[in-house]
Formats: structure tokens, C-alpha cells, sequence
């Protein structure tokens, strides 16, 4: 019944394109979203036939949990199997009541971080963070969507000219909102630069970590599925591509379209029917290439971040394999940093590690771009006691869970242990040595000009002479 409510609503959606607000949003009576345990490998088969929605796309964590949106008529079912379960949120529909209740109520001046934003709002958010702060924000328009939405950005940087002849400084890319219905990633990210913004002139260490990288922010990079959330389908989870035949919006899961790991049907699915169908190809879907030509077009790129809600963990490479990576020791101690910011500053408890704490999932940003570019990557998924429709009253709440991780984030890294190991050894100088032979490589870039030159060698001596970061 809900992939032919599916069909009914995305071929109008298609045929009305923009008076898609005539279209009655989609409505979840009788809905309920149940934690289960599964016990092995036929609760997981029976579950993911009976709901088309697995919202934290499981199973895994400390106690293999999966939340799952089905019909309370269903119910049942499970207890007659003898499936172990919690009812999580026993009400949907109620659920996105109160939410919208709660925007509706919000003060029309209360801004971004009152009430969730538009996609035109977010814009207009960023372009307000560029003329209060011109000496240190740019806006980015980084190309578009599949509908022909932008994708935009904001680049933030100190005042404090870069090492080296080029002016640039190593990046940082933080992105939100692959997942349409995660509307408090956006939120967490706009805090979280919007902060960085707030305090460069106050706050000393706010100052030299703007001052020595350049951080770039893209908040929505799925504005047609942002933009579905909003007018027809709040629980959208996809973007916006038509699949033909059946010839109406099936949409394809960004963060299953990247290439490393790609393809894999252990964390992803060839199905367009499926939540976490993948496309047919890596990079198929613009929003991606745009992210990928983006990230690819900076000389030298630290650190990406991908912003999601809502299962209260830091996850680093790999995703898409059980295998840990080369350099995980390094990624766990920067993972293990923002999970104990965010504890220490709020007393909430988030988890660091990779898919056996959450579950495998193949073709996502992070494992790209660490795999891609060296630089250390994570998934943030925002905790939340109320799925996807957290309510405004938490906006400033999961900001702070942000940025308190981001912020621990940068003054974790450690550039010249090259290969993350936790040292700035010998291993460390062999790399950097032949990243220098090379020049041109920016396999030992610590200024962030995209070559390894006298500039790095001057950033690097120090840290090797005392075996620490520099």
C-alpha cells in the first residue's frame, strides 16, 4: 500500500512540478517505530519485508538495535515470533504533530536556530553570516541539483595569511543534510560555523584554528529531498531522481553513491524500492559529483565531516568493510576526543568506532574521502529521543553537541603523523621525504597550497624534532 501511495504522489509530484504544494502531505496514522533486537539473520529478513522504512538502517550498536516504522497492526506479528522489541515512538503521525505544532508556535523572528529553516532560509542564513562577517566568510555556489537547485556553501577562514606563497591553508569540509529528513544535521552545522564566526575574536583558540584552516560549510546537499520533506513527504530520506519505468520519484540515497566501497549489497541495495538504494553507478546523481568535484578542487583537504541524525555516535572509517583502515589508531584518538567534548561539555554520551557500532553501510562520503585524499574523516550522527522530528526546542541543544565535537576535532589533528599513528616518527619523515623529492605532491602539504615544498619542511622539522604535532 505505501509504495502505491508512493507512486500516486511522486506522479503528481512530476506532473504538478512546482504547484506541488497542491499535493495533500502524506500523513502516518497507525504508525509506530519499534527498537528490535534481532536475533539473527530471519528477524532481520522478516523486518526489512514487513516496513519500508528502517530509520536507524541497522542492526548494530552495543546491543545490535534497528528501529523500524510500521504499522501498529503489526505489532503482533513481532510478539507472536517472539521478537525481542521496544516500542520507541508510539505514535508517527502524533509525533510530526507535535513538531509542526512546535514551528508553528515559534516566533516568526526566531531564525535559524528557533525554528528548522528552508532551503531559501538557509540561504538567506548564509548569506546574513557573510555580510556581519565579510573579513572572514565567502559564499560558495558549487554547482546544482538534479531539479536545478544550488547547492551553496560558506567558506570561513582567520584574517592570518597562510604559510607559503599561495595564501591557502589546509580545508575542513563539514556537510549536512545528504539525508533529506535529517533536518537537525543542518541546524547542527549552521551552529556550529555560525559559533565559529560569533567567537573568532573573543576566544584564542577559536582565532588560530580559523586562522591556520580554511573551513567550508555546505549545509543542504540535497535540496530537492529538503525540499520534498517540507511540501509531500516529511520522512523523505532520498533526492529527487524519477526512475523510468515505473516513471515517477523513487530517488536514490546519496550517501550510497560515492565509488569506494560502492556497490556492495552488505550496506546498500540495487532495489529503487529500497531506502538505501544506491543508483546505477557511483557519482550517478549531481548532488554527489558536485560534492566530489568540489572536495577534488581544493589543493589540500584535512578533514571532512558528514552530519546525519540520529544515533548519538562518531563514526570513522571504514564503513563499507568490518576491516579497520590504515591509520586507525589515529582516527579512534581524534573519534575518541569529539566523543569526550561532547560528554564533558554537555553530559551526553556518544559512541566512537566504525560499523560495529552501527552497521555497514557501502559507497558513503567519509569512506570516499578518506580513501580519496588521506584526510581524516567522520560520520557525526546526532543523538535524538525523538527520531527524525527532534522539534525546534532542540536546534540549540544538538548545535552545541556539535560543535563541541567539530571544535575537538581541530584541536585533535595531528597533520604531520602522516601515517596516523599517533607519533611523528621516522615512518613520518620517510613519507614526508618523498612527498618533498616529489614537491609537486601534496602528500606532505601542511600549508595547504596542494604542493610539499620549503613551506611544509618548515612546519614539519619542528614536530619531528619533538616527536608531536605541530
Amino acid at each position: 500500500m505505501l509504495k502505491l501511495l508512493f507512486a500516486v504522489g511522486f506522479t503528481a509530484w512530476t506532473a504538478f512540478g512546482s504547484a506541488v504544494a497542491q499535493i495533500a502531505p502524506a500523513r502516518f496514522d497507525r504508525q509506530v517505530v519499534v527498537s528490535v533486537f534481532p536475533r539473527g539473520a530471519a528477524d532481520i529478513e522478516f523486518m526489512d519485508f514487513i516496513s519500508s522504512d528502517r530509520w536507524t538502517c541497522g542492526p548494530g550498536g552495543p546491543n545490535s538495535e534497528a528501529d523500524y516504522r510500521i504499522s501498529n497492526d503489526q505489532v503482533p506479528e513481532l510478539q507472536r515470533r517472539g521478537i525481542p522489541f521496544r516500542v520507541a515512538i508510539p505514535d508517527v503521525q502524533a509525533l510530526l504533530d507535535r513538531e509542526q505544532a512546535a514551528m508553528k508556535h515559534a516566533a516568526r523572528d526566531a531564525g535559524v536556530f528557533g525554528s528548522f529553516p528552508t532551503y531559501a532560509q538557509t540561504g538567506a542564513f548564509i548569506d546574513s553570516l557573510v555580510a556581519n562577517h565579510p573579513t572572514l566568510a565567502t559564499r560558495l555556489n558549487l554547482g546544482n541539483s538534479l531539479e536545478g537547485r544550488q547547492i551553496f556553501g560558506v567558506r570561513v577562514t582567520g584574517t592570518a595569511p597562510g604559510v607559503g606563497d599561495s595564501g591557502r591553508k589546509p580545508a575542513i569540509v563539514l556537510q549536512s543534510l545528504q539525508h533529506a529528513r535529517e533536518w537537525a544535521g543542518l541546524t547542527s552545522n549552521l551552529y556550529t560555523v555560525n559559533w565559529l564566526l560569533e567567537n573568532y575574536q573573543s576566544d584564542t583558540t577559536v582565532r588560530r584554528l580559523l586562522d591556520e584552516y580554511e573551513i567550508y560549510v555546505v549545509p543542504i546537499v540535497n535540496p530537492d529531498g529538503y525540499e520534498i520533506t517540507w511540501t509531500w513527504y516529511r520522512y523523505w530520506r532520498k533526492n529527487a531522481r524519477v526512475q523510468t519505468p515505473p516513471g515517477y520519484v523513487v530517488g536514490v540515497d546519496l550517501n550510497r553513491n560515492w565509488s569506494v566501497g560502492y556497490g556492495l549489497n552488505s550496506g546498500s541495495s540495487a532495489s529503487y524500492n529500497s531506502e538505501t538504494y544506491r543508483g546505477p553507478s557511483a557519482f550517478s546523481e549531481p548532488e554527489t559529483r558536485v560534492m566530489r568535484d568540489f572536495i577534488l578542487s581544493l589543493p589540500k583537504l584535512a578533514a571532512f565531516v558528514d552530519i546525519h541524525t540520529y544515533a548519538g555516535k562518531v563514526l570513522r572509517p571504514w564503513a563499507y568493510q568490518w576491516q579497520t583502515p590504515p591509520g586507525y589508531f589515529g582516527l579512534m584518538r581524534v573519534g575518541q576526543a569529539m566523543v569526550d567534548s561532547v560528554q564533558s561539555g554537555t553530559g551526553i554520551r556518544y559512541f566512537v568506532g566504525g560499523p560495529e557500532i552501527l552497521y555497514l553501510a557501502s559507497g558513503v562520503a567519509p569512506d570516499w574521502a578518506y580513501g580519496t585524499t588521506g584526510a581524516v574523516s567522520f560520520t557525526i550522527e546526532m543523538q535524538s529521543e525523538y527520531g527524525f522530528s527532534p522539534g525546534p526546542e532542540t536546534i540549540v541543544q544538538s548545535g552545541e553537541e556539535c560543535r563541541l565535537a567539530i571544535l575537538a576535532m581541530l584541536r585533535s589533528l595531528c597533520r604531520a603523523d602522516f601515517n596516523l599513528d599517533n607519533v611523528v616518527d621516522d615512518a613520518d619523515f620517510v613519507l614526508f621525504l618523498n612527498a618533498y623529492s616529489a614537491l609537486l605532491s601534496n602528500g606532505g602539504d601542511l600549508s595547504g597550497d596542494g604542493k610539499t615544498d620549503d613551506a611544509d619542511f618548515s612546519l614539519f622539522a619542528p614536530a619531528y624534532d619533538s616527536l608531536t604535532c605541530p
